[in-house]
């Protein structure tokens, strides 16, 4: 299985794997990393932005759908 990093396009490599049992399935995960660390941490900071910016939009929705909702319960 070929799994290349996305910045620096070397073979990434198995840090990790733990099997989680969800009702009666078991699932295999598997983590892995790019060998050079100053790539991965720059990966990572690069994700934890994404989801930093995902989360935020999760949050400005919710509080425009609380304002919407008051809204009509005004009228």
């Amino acid at each position: 299985m070929s799994n290349i990093c996305i910045r620096c396009g070397t073979q990434r490599i198995v840090v990790k794997t733990w099997k989680e049992k969800i009702g009666e399935s078991t699932i295999t995960n598997t983590q892995t990393a790019c060998p050079n660390k100053e790539c991965q941490k720059k990966v990572d900071q690069d994700n934890k932005k994404t989801l930093d910016k995902y989360k935020d939009i999760q949050i400005k929705n919710e509080e425009r759908r609380v304002a919407r909702n008051a809204a009509r319960k005004v009228k």
